[in-house]
């Protein structure tokens, strides 16, 4: 789960501990705690409802441990009891002990519960195409409410409860009386399914959200259609929100943004997150201001390291951005995408104008994909590696192929200049590392490694370190002069390592594991581990976690496969 400040779009805390899939989410009435429904696993003894605490991030409280899928969570206003729908039944728990209050049944999977504003009456919502209506106080069925011919997915009592809403796969919103259980309205024009509806807080308007991307806003005087809202990514729609004041509505999409739209004329007003897709490559521009992010939704982002700020998206790659390199002088940003054979769609290297987002040259790239580009120091020139087998160097200038270095056998997956410019290392999967000199494209040597993922050299140039895609020893400290292994360090026993990066003064360096999701900082001097970052969350079909020193050493910044940008303090800078 992600909590983002509603004014400017800033992500403030990233909740991390469910196993399973998050399928439902609740704040209690006085925001200080937060529910969630997920899956459960098996063999976890994991709870498929959580209560966290706000403030803090942790998980204070499980609750229904028996295997199966949360759906919805739901506070009573006092915020006492939590109601949730798990599996086929609705499960309602007395919050101050934990204990089991009552059990409603469904016949099939529960998709949506609330509770009435009076606390009185939980309606709840199924996959047998219906809504019932219990009573708390007795625990009894009050009524069933039938008419929807497909899932019902979310339900909403308006603000006097009165009027009960009802969501569902089968395109349309049903409107009924609670006191009775007559249908008063049925409302149409969503073309796809509907999976969210919520009253705004006066009670005058309904808010509906589907899969056909749009929000529709509905009079509840006589339930006519005052407004469409489109999302302009086109992202399926499953959930929306009033802000309290009853001015904007919040978007929850599948595969896209959460957005926040003005209510009285749709406008967008904010989009939060990052990418939507796997974070594949990150870079520091040299003057310390920007830090640039590619991701497998195809986009690169430059975001102000001062604040935080999301300046430009780079738009015009029709495949994953897998790596990213500025120009000497900050001028320019270097990317490059493409996904393995026989996936890739686009293989290009682009370079862009850092002011405005201007692409200034389009490189055909390697074939099967480019998977990692580096400006010389000079400026004058970009080395790329790819599925092509092949180390590729350019002209920065306009473009032009200098030299094509060939001997690689598999992938290359890391090239990387030295710091004076006069050698480039290159490494790929199953084979030897390569060091090749710059000038004429001789083969300087070959360290015996496999499966190379990330290479870097110490700011000195005298220390190669790399990355290898295999358990157990998958770091190597290498000397450039001779080749000589300096270390091998068992980095993380239980991941691939994706990415290594050296610490601006050469006294540390960074490893990430992609699939363990950790990231650590090592002593170069005697391999001494410092500490290690455990924070990170997802998964993808690309699990990476790059990750870049900033050039003054003070921060490090990484992408997640979560389709987070995040950036951290350097606990260990130059003194």
């Amino acid at each position: 789960m992600k909590l983002w400040r509603r004014s400017d779009g800033r992500l403030i805390r990233t909740f991390t501990g469910d196993i399973g899939g998050i399928q439902g989410i609740a704040f209690s009435p006085d925001g200080q705690f937060l529910a969630s429904a997920s899956e459960t696993v098996p063999g976890y003894h994991d709870g498929a409802v959580k209560v966290w605490n706000v403030s803090t991030g942790m998980i204070v409280q499980r609750l229904a441990y028996d295997s199966g899928f949360g759906w919805c969570v739901a506070y009573s206003p006092d915020g006492l009891t939590l109601a949730a729908g798990i599996n086929s039944n609705v499960y309602v728990y007395r919050l101050s002990d934990g204990a089991l209050l009552h059990t409603f049944a469904h016949s099939d999977y529960v998709l949506g519960v609330d509770f009435s504003p009076d606390g009185s009456i939980l309606a709840s919502g199924s996959e047998d195409k219906t809504v019932k209506l219990w009573q708390l106080s007795t625990g009894t069925l009050l009524r069933t409410l039938i008419g929807h011919t497909s899932f019902v997915d979310s339900v909403a009592f308006s603000p006097d409860g009165q009027t009960l809403a009802s969501a569902s796969f089968d395109t349309t919103v049903r409107v009924w009386r609670v006191s009775d259980g007559t249908a008063i309205k049925t409302l149409t024009g969503h073309t796809e399914s509907v999976l969210s509806v919520a009253f705004s807080p006066a009670g005058d308007f309904l808010a509906s959200a589907s899969t056909d991307s749009t929000v529709k806003l509905w009079q509840t005087s006589n339930w006519n259609l005052t407004r469409t809202i489109t999302d302009p990514e086109g992202g399926y729609l499953q959930g929306v929100a009033y802000q309290p004041d009853g001015q904007a509505v919040a978007t929850a999409p599948i595969g896209g943004h959460p957005k926040l739209f003005q209510v009285s004329d749709g406008k967008l007003l904010t989009t939060y997150g990052h990418h939507t897709g796997d974070v594949m490559g990150v870079a520091f521009s040299h003057d310390n201001n920007l830090f640039a992010s590619g991701a497998a939704d195809t986009l690169v982002k430059l975001w102000q390291i001062a604040d935080g700020k999301d300046i430009r998206t780079l738009i015009g790659h029709l495949d994953v951005v897998n790596s990213i390199s500025f120009s000497p002088d900050n001028l320019t940003v270097a990317t490059s995408s493409g996904s393995p054979s026989p996936d890739t769609r686009d293989a290009t290297i682009r370079f862009w104008r850092v002011s405005d987002g201007t692409q200034l040259l389009l490189l055909p790239g390697h074939g099967g994909g480019t998977f990692s580009i580096a400006y010389s120091p000079d400026g004058q020139s970009l080395v790329s590696g790819g599925g092509d087998n092949l180390v590729k160097i350019w002209r920065t200038s306009d473009g032009l192929l200098l030299r094509t270095l060939t001997g690689h056998t598999f992938a290359v997956k890391s090239v990387a200049y030295s710091p004076d410019g006069t050698i480039i290392a290159s490494g790929g999967g199953g084979e030897e590392i390569r060091l090749w000199k710059a000038s004429d494209g001789t083969l300087l040597r070959t360290l015996p490694t496999e499966n190379t993922s990330s290479l870097a050299f110490s700011p000195d140039g005298q220390t190669l370190v790399s990355g290898e895609e295999s358990y157990g020893q998958n770091v190597r400290l290498w000397r450039v002069s001779d080749g000589t292994l300096l270390q091998t360090i068992n980095a993380d026993p239980f991941g691939f390592i994706q990415a290594v990066a050296f610490s601006p003064d050469g006294s540390s360096f960074l490893s990430a594991s992609g699939y363990t999701f950790k990231i650590s900082q090592w002593r170069v001097s005697d391999g001494t581990l410092l500490v290690s970052y455990t924070r990170e969350t997802g998964w993808g079909p690309f699990p990476t976690l790059p990750v870049a020193f900033s050039p003054d050493g003070a921060l490090f910044g990484y992408g997640r496969s979560d389709a987070t940008v995040a950036m951290a303090r350097n606990r260990f800078p130059a003194p």
